[in-house]
């Protein structure tokens, strides 16, 4: 008889995760770690996920798909480019107030030069910021020229940078709001513009 799956244990396994690598870094986060913060025998990790590296890489694409689901709707439901960065910038400020860890997870795995993602993730990635590059390109809101190399290196990055810093306290230690995603929405559309 196949052992049931506890969602419970796969939560507290996906949330120690993060938690270890937002505080250990990607190296020194160990399926011991996780296990132990999670509650669980590593075995019952084990069980789920090959490897660390699965696990993370399972992860980060969870997170990634949820950034492309979210400019695939935001794209759906606004026709100028600038609006369509704001609302993904107040999303991404939203989810930041309400999980920090996430928004961490994010901005350091994207920073780790020894996370390698997987083939299919990278892959994966472009796919929706070349639709939007190609949406602002057309509209004339965006440099015709730019890359999308170039373009994922100011949106999302800036916005997940943003976030970042504001999760570990540097400038400041108020929530983000509405008003800071309009703000990093102008640098984003400065950065932009042809």
């Amino acid at each position: 008889m196949a052992k049931s799956i506890d969602e419970t244990k796969l939560e507290r396994i996906k949330q120690a995760t993060i938690e270890m690598v937002v505080t250990k870094g990607y190296g020194g986060a160990s399926v011991s770690s996780i296990a132990k913060k999670a509650q669980v025998a590593d075995g019952y990790l084990y069980r789920h996920f090959p490897s660390k590296k699965a696990l993370v890489q399972f992860l980060y694409g969870s997170h990634i798909d949820q950034f492309r689901q979210m400019v695939y709707e935001i794209m759906e439901s606004n026709n100028s480019f600038d609006t369509i960065i704001f609302e993904f910038n107040k999303a991404i400020y939203e989810m930041t107030n309400e999980n920090p860890s996430k928004a961490m997870f994010i901005n350091m795995l994207m920073n780790d030069y020894t996370f390698l993602m997987s083939k299919d993730m990278r892959l994966r990635i472009p796919e929706s910021f070349d639709k939007l590059l190609e949406r602002g390109q057309k509209s004339g809101e965006v440099d015709p020229n730019l890359s999308l190399e170039e373009f994922t290196s100011v949106f999302p990055a800036i916005s997940i940078e943003y976030a970042s810093s504001r999760v570990k306290k540097i400038f400041s230690e108020e929530k983000l709001t509405e008003e800071d995603a309009r703000k990093v929405t102008n640098l984003c559309m400065k950065a932009l513009r042809p």
